[in-house]
């Protein structure tokens, strides 16, 4: 039985029924796929966490408050000198499990799955095995990583399972993928539609993959109520009262976070993506040993870079007084440590991430605008206690604008502001700080497998041409030279031609105006020692099919098909006899590989008139 008939064994509903039935099954599917890998890395951190960090160096990292955390934690590490031998041989048996079986679980997950989108690879039930079994080692024994960045692969890979088992194709394969990305993210964050809409938004820095929009609905909330079922629906972070925009003035503050966040995030760039190519020297497993080490040794004096930080998250948004037991706090104040914090947050997440131990950056990302917020929060409800400011405000905004900022995900993490709060109440002012500092965190992002839109992207390539080919005019890529033969040359004389410039055939013009082409097709009849002798307009063909320099390389993509030629003679109408130059089939085609070359070169800086590209120029030259 073919997937078209199992498909309309599913009940018909109407409008739309056939891309319902598929979609709406297939993401139901992909939801408990993604809703049972969410539970499956959360109780396995949690079994790790709690047989090997708790027992071994005494330490029990705090939770947020919608997991069970408690305001009267109190922090304590009984045996501190063993962390670093911990965090050291998770990052072992980790690097070993990644070099040996699935080397591309290594480093930040939701980039694998970037990356299988665009080069539209086949992903394997066993690299989600991998990465769930490598993440929870990692984040379980206290190495700095987010577990959404594992639970954006191994939906993406149950996606991609998923439409591989019902033998859809390549592209229904993407969507699911995407879809499957999107719902992971969306059940272990407990935010249904801003999952499914990063699911869409986080394969581009600047585009939005629509397609997958509707089945990554469909699979979000099938496992957002998978995951809630069992740990409860409330958002993953507690408010000590409900957020408020109560100043019009704060706007003006909130921008200013939004500053902070956006050249933040250029430090991650700087920082991690260094780290990343000093680990590169090194095998993958002692790599991840020295990563593991080092996230240790900082975990002495930074206890919130341990794990996912979210509990420590969740104390900056309460400014919870716990923060000043750490071993570092008795120097500082409570502003100065939370700075400290998020900048200790960077350099766990690019230790351990950068390092190829297994993991996500979106985690780190939270706890670091949500440390930075935090302080920033403070220092601004000091400065101005008359507009009334709560410092937990700031930092909610400052997970939600530095993520937006390092991920290049703007839509979706502005939504995520009110499925954290339960409210509307900072979505202004989110919206104005997320804003800032997408801007002015440049162009780099923290997932280099993103593109700058569909057209970058090489399985969107059969997309990209058609559209380049209407956007390209004539005289852009044809020879600027008038190439062409009299009537009263000799059959050599036109070969000799054509193989200076590389050519099948020529216009060919009686008294300077067009009457015919010739073409070595043509030429081949003739005897090689009799070319000598006969005329062109012998052999030639009288019908001419000219092309206009203002005319798009599309229509004439189609005249070449419709009169099997593979080059047109270039007229101007007010001269519609004379040719003043040539296009041909292969120079149209080198435009067209050419400007992928270009497009994949990550221009830092693109004219926007299509007409203008610079591949235009190498395309006249070849």
């Amino acid at each position: 039985m073919s997937r078209q008939d199992w498909f309309k064994k599913i009940p018909d509903i109407g409008e739309g029924a056939t891309f319902l039935r598929k979609w709406g099954f297939i993401g139901i599917l992909i939801g408990v796929g993604a809703g049972v890998g969410a539970l499956a890395l959360i109780w396995s951190i949690r079994f790790i966490t709690q047989n090997v960090l708790v027992p071994i160096v005494g330490y029990t990292p705090p939770l947020p408050g919608g997991e069970g955390g408690i305001a009267q934690y109190l922090f304590h590490m009984e045996r501190p000198w063993l962390l670093p031998l911990v965090t050291a041989g998770a990052g072992l048996v980790s690097g070993l499990l990644i070099w040996k079986f699935a080397p591309e679980t290594a480093g930040i997950g939701t980039n694998a799955a970037i990356r299988a989108f665009h080069a539209n690879e086949k992903v394997k039930v066993q690299t989600s095995v991998f990465k769930l079994v490598t993440s929870a080692v990692t984040i379980g024994c206290g190495l700095t990583s987010g577990r959404e960045g594992p639970i954006a692969q191994i939906g993406a890979a149950t996606g991609a399972s998923i439409a591989d088992a019902l033998k859809l194709t390549a592209r229904e394969r993407n969507i699911a993928l995407a879809a499957g990305l999107g719902a992971g993210i969306a059940a272990i964050f407990k935010a249904p539609l801003a999952g499914a809409i990063i699911g869409a938004e986080i394969f581009y820095t600047e585009d939005f993959e629509v397609e997958a929009l509707v089945p990554g609905l469909i699979a979000s909330v099938v496992g957002y109520s998978i995951v809630g079922s069992y740990t409860g629906f409330q958002p993953i972070f507690n408010l000590p009262e409900m957020p408020q925009f109560i100043h019009p003035w704060s706007l003006v503050l909130f921008g200013l976070l939004g500053v902070g966040c956006g050249l933040l995030a250029r430090s991650l760039f700087a920082i991690f993506f260094r780290v990343e190519r000093y680990f590169k020297r090194y095998p993958l497993w002692l790599a991840a040993a020295i990563g593991g080490a080092g996230t240790g040794l900082i975990g002495l004096a930074i206890p919130s870079v341990l794990g996912t930080g979210y509990g420590w998250a969740q104390f900056a948004i309460g400014t919870n007084p716990v923060l000043l037991t750490t071993p570092f706090a008795e120097h500082f104040g409570f502003f100065a440590i939370l700075l400290i914090a998020a900048i200790a947050e960077i350099i766990g997440a690019s230790l351990t991430l950068g390092s190829g131990n297994s993991g996500g950056v979106f985690g780190p990302c939270v706890v670091t605008g949500g440390m930075f917020g935090g302080a920033f929060g403070y220092a601004s409800a000091y400065l101005f206690p008359s507009l009334g400011l709560y410092p937990g405000n700031f930092a909610i905004v400052g997970m939600i604008a530095f993520f937006a900022a390092a991920a290049k995900a703007p839509i979706s993490t502005i939504i995520m502001i009110s499925e954290m709060t339960g409210g509307y109440g900072l979505l202004a002012p989110a919206m104005f700080a997320v804003v800032t500092a997408f801007i002015l965190s440049g162009k780099k992002t923290i997932f280099p497998a993103q593109v700058h839109s569909r057209l970058d992207s090489p399985f969107h390539a059969d997309e990209f041409e058609p559209i380049v080919l209407r956007r390209v005019k004539t005289s852009d890529v044809m020879i600027h030279l008038p190439v062409h033969v009299n009537v009263e040359a000799s059959v050599a004389d036109a070969i000799s031609l054509m193989s200076d410039y590389g050519l099948s055939g020529l216009p060919v013009l009686e008294n300077n105006k067009l009457c015919g082409r010739i073409t070595l097709r043509a030429i081949a009849r003739i005897a090689e020692d009799q070319r000598r002798n006969i005329r062109v307009k012998e052999v030639m063909s009288n019908e001419v099919y000219p092309a206009f320099p203002e005319e798009d390389l599309f229509t004439i993509l189609k005249r070449f098909a419709a009169h099997d030629v593979d080059q047109l003679p270039v007229v101007k109408h007010k001269h519609p006899d004379y040719p003043v130059g040539l296009i041909t089939r292969s120079g149209l085609w080198s435009a067209i590989e050419i400007a992928k070359e270009q497009r994949a070169e990550r221009r830092e800086k693109t004219d926007s008139s299509p007409t203008q590209w610079s591949f235009f120029k190498k395309a006249r030259e070849k």
